[in-house]
């Protein structure tokens, strides 16, 4: 599994690529969890770390999603939710999904994890939707 990573204004994007398994799902989860960490500053200015408000999972090139898979997704959504944040992680980041195809869809769906997230067709929508701006 590969994974493609975009920065869009406030919004992190992850594009994995290929099936999520028992394999890739540490590397996933790992990503994810990257992704919600706090930004690190710039040492060279005196703002701090920029925090996007968002991550948005493209999901379109996803071919499979195990119940490790599912498992990583879990743990990350419980972190981002407000006040749930650790040492090192920051709470409150809106996931949204996008382009979800139909078979995943359905895995979502089956494990209950369809309700916790909000889901759009396209990649543009997903990514206004988890925006502050």
């Amino acid at each position: 599994m590969q994974i493609a990573e975009e920065v869009r204004g406030d919004v992190t994007i992850l594009r994995p690529v290929g099936p999520i398994d028992s394999a890739a799902a540490p590397r996933f989860e790992a990503r994810l969890f990257a992704a919600l960490a706090p930004a690190t500053p710039d040492p060279a200015s005196d703002a701090p770390g920029k925090t996007p408000a968002g991550l948005v999972l493209d999901l379109s090139a996803v071919t499979q999603l195990t119940p490790a898979g599912l498992r990583s997704l879990l743990l990350a959504v419980r972190q981002a939710r407000p006040g749930a944040g650790s040492a090192g992680v920051r709470s409150g980041v809106r996931i949204v999904l996008a382009a979800v195809p139909g078979p995943i869809r359905g895995v979502l769906e089956e494990a209950g994890l369809a309700a916790l997230l909000e889901s759009h067709g396209d990649l543009e929508a997903a990514v206004r939707a988890a925006s502050r701006q």
